[in-house]
């Protein structure tokens, strides 16, 4: 049985770790995901976000952080049950790098080129806990809001031609040019 004690441990755990993506160092996430972690998520992040610990949460906020400048995560809701902790809210940011998206073999699918434009979509993001620590996290995210706000869609010709080019800017650096 959850006491409310240890759910409100969970809850402010379950927000510290999803404003981590803003700011945390890799020792701030250290002290919130287990070792064990996985992300859910991470099938279409950089190789380096598709381990398990703290390291690949890591390397999840790093990717953000590459595409996305003045980033936010506020929290409005968390729920708690058992040992999963829901969090929903609203990821704002400004689109300022590129975006680059994996395929599942690890390899570079496209790029997003930067915009310059505002976002704000709303998200969701489970996290399973263990030994008061985050274990796991999968997410439901607004994903075509963004798209539509940060002019990826419908994209103009000009914009289909910066795309190409951040994605072979991309490939070659991950050595995967083509």
């Amino acid at each position: 049985m959850t006491t409310t004690t240890d759910r409100t441990a969970m809850a402010d755990t379950a927000t510290r770790f999803i404003r981590l993506m803003v700011d945390g160092t890799l020792d701030d996430f250290r002290r919130v995901v287990h070792p064990d972690a996985i992300n859910r998520e991470a099938s279409s992040e950089p190789p380096n976000c598709r381990g398990r610990g703290p390291r690949a949460f890591w390397g999840t906020a790093q990717w953000l952080r590459s595409a996305f400048r003045d980033m936010a995560f506020p929290v409005t809701t968390v729920v708690v049950e058992g040992d999963l902790a829901v969090t929903h809210g609203t990821m704002t940011g400004r689109h300022t790098g590129d975006m680059v998206i994996w395929t599942p073999q690890a390899t570079v699918e496209r790029a997003f080129a930067p915009t310059g434009k505002r976002f704000e979509v709303h998200q969701a993001h489970f996290l399973g806990f263990r030994d008061g620590m985050v274990v796991e996290h999968w997410a439901v995210r607004d994903d075509q809001s963004l798209a539509l706000q940060l002019g990826w869609v419908p994209p103009s010709p000009a914009y289909l031609l910066r795309c190409s080019l951040a994605t072979r800017r991309a490939r070659k650096a991950a050595g995967t040019a083509t």
